[in-house]
């Protein structure tokens, strides 16, 4: 009978076969070993034990001296150790391989960073450390990334729990300076997440923790932040929270209520950066999930109208009924099709257009919220936010003022500081003013607007192209207030004749608009024509 096979670990590493085996005495790579591994676990459990007292003994170096070259061999073995603990040995020795990798990419030789994860309870919201030991910034770049290669792999076979990398890996994104590796851990977290909630399996009580963790990292952020300074790691935590949460939203994975109030937080947070992440995905992303479902149904589209017809093969009954299939099947689509179309064309009303934007419909406290915004425009200097910001904040400001038709008195007197004939973007400044009213604005409020409008836009020392613009825009107020064009005199009672004396003369006001219609200008006189029949529509006792 031939004598078993003995295995003997070398000083290299690796495993060679001993004398008395009936094998040729060849050195055994990590691979090898990783499948003898697979194949038989209990058999070669003393050899993975040797090769993890090699990993921990080399660790053990590393973390004395992180500047030093690491050895060639490490970052094979460590991705031999996290494939073999989480497929063959999955348990505490997966965990112990685990907690090892997290603890020499924090720095810590005592194990005290998986020891404060493993104490945290499995429900409770992780903290964010926005700092880093010295060793650990000095890691070198290949070991990090191969420590957070078998991280993601142990994840990914359910050898790890993702509060406890997500902790991790946003505590290296807010301190490593490595723009690859934080890339690399933005993807997994975002895939990860949508792993979770995959085929319909949602674990809400997981997300609702790690929704928690996203908006304590934003609430920090905002209480560090001020307005202009320096991106410290925290406001850079927060940006990614943020981006996470819009990636998520777009996804059609977060949809609810607490990822809207993530976002609304902020948008209030002193950082700029911060802030105009969270307003564009507000005022955009119903267009930017539009484009995706159009994307989405033009591939099904284009993948239903592919008819394989057999025309070089051979006829049979399968290839028959397979074609007969596809036919109907695209006989189907068709018919799907033209029935969206015909919706589209269909006129839905002024109650479907308020809901355009869901995600504004979503927010808990909008006006608190826009209250927030307007004091920190009217409150920062120029140097404060750039003209950019502020654009997105007067934008974001006026879309919920005049979807949640909320009464915002100082805005309106704020937006006439901005309409200047030659002010920048002024015409942006005009779709803002029209999208801030609504029917319960005070019309005495609106008056101060369209006065600014008939000044700056309607003379004749203007341009024919802002002399429209100015006349539309008028038109488009009006259209939003229709208090705005009736006057009566019973609102005034006797004493109050200075007040009556200085009312708005609205007969005057829409005759003079009216007048605009003879004028030379093409454009002009079709806004006037414009302003004429919509006059008609409303209050045409005005024209007589």
């Amino acid at each position: 009978s031939s004598s078993p096979t003995i295995i003997v670990m070398s000083t290299k590493g690796e495993t060679t076969t001993g004398v008395g085996s009936s094998r040729s005495a060849l050195p055994l790579k990590l691979s090898q070993l990783q499948n003898f591994c697979k194949r038989d676990p209990a058999g070669y459990k003393e050899d993975y034990d040797a090769q993890s007292r090699r990993l921990v003994s080399l660790v053990g170096i590393l973390l004395l001296s992180p500047n030093a070259d690491p050895s060639p061999s490490l970052v094979e073995l460590i991705q031999f150790m996290a494939a073999v603990s989480s497929s063959s040995y999955k348990g505490e020795e997966s965990d112990r391989v685990a907690a090892l990798l997290m603890d020499l990419l924090v720095g810590s030789s005592s194990n005290s960073a998986s020891n404060n994860l493993k104490q945290q309870p499995s429900g409770s919201v992780p903290l964010l450390q926005t700092t880093l030991p010295l060793a650990a910034l000095q890691l070198h770049r290949d070991i990090r990334k191969a420590c957070v290669s078998a991280l993601i792999l142990m994840r990914n076979k359910g050898a790890v729990p993702p509060l406890r990398l997500l902790q991790l890996f946003f505590q290296l994104m807010a301190v490593v300076p490595d723009k690859n590796l934080r890339e690399s851990l933005y993807h997994h977290i975002v895939n990860d997440i949508r792993n979770i909630n995959k085929n319909g399996k949602r674990d809400e009580k997981l997300n609702r923790t790690i929704q928690s963790f996203f908006h304590r990292i934003v609430v920090a952020s905002a209480n560090e932040a001020s307005p202009g300074g320096e991106d410290s790691p925290a406001d850079y935590a927060a940006k990614r929270a943020v981006q996470m949460t819009c990636d998520l939203y777009r996804r059609n994975v977060w949809i609810d209520e607490r990822s809207v109030h993530i976002l609304a937080s902020a948008a209030a947070s002193p950082n700029s950066s911060v802030t105009s992440r969270a307003l564009r995905f507000f005022l955009n992303i119903e267009e930017a999930m539009a484009l995706d479902q159009k994307s989405s149904e033009e591939k099904t589209w284009a993948d239903s109208q592919t008819v394989d017809l057999h025309l070089h093969s051979k006829k049979t009954k399968a290839r028959q009924r397979q074609v007969a299939k596809q036919v109907k099947n695209r006989m189907k689509k068709q018919h799907e099709r033209e029935g969206l179309l015909e919706a589209q064309r269909e006129d839905k009303g002024v109650e479907a257009s308020k809901k355009l934007f869901p995600a504004i419909e979503l927010l808990h406290d909008p006006q608190g919220l826009c209250e927030t915004i307007l004091k920190r425009i009217k409150s920062s200097g120029s140097n404060t936010y750039k003209f950019e910001v502020k654009m997105l904040m007067l934008n974001f400001v006026t879309r919920v003022v005049g979807n949640h038709e909320l009464t915002l008195l100082p805005l309106y007197t704020l937006l006439q500081r901005y309409m200047g004939g030659h002010q920048r973007d002024v015409t942006a400044i005009l779709a803002y003013a029209v999208q801030s009213c609504h029917e319960y604005v005070p019309p005495e409020e609106v008056y101060g607007i369209l006065k600014t409008i008939a000044h700056n836009f309607i003379t004749e020392r203007c341009s024919g192209e802002q002399m429209a613009v100015g006349i539309n825009a008028v038109r488009a107020i009006c259209a939003r207030v229709p208090s705005v064009l009736s006057q009566d005199d019973d609102d005034y009672e006797e004493g109050d004749t200075r007040e009556k004396s200085t009312a708005w003369d609205v007969e005057a006001f829409v005759r003079d608009l009216a007048g605009y219609t003879k004028h030379r200008d093409r454009s002009v006189s079709i806004a006037g024509r414009g302003w004429v029949n919509f006059i008609r529509e409303v209050y045409p006792s005005l024209l007589q």
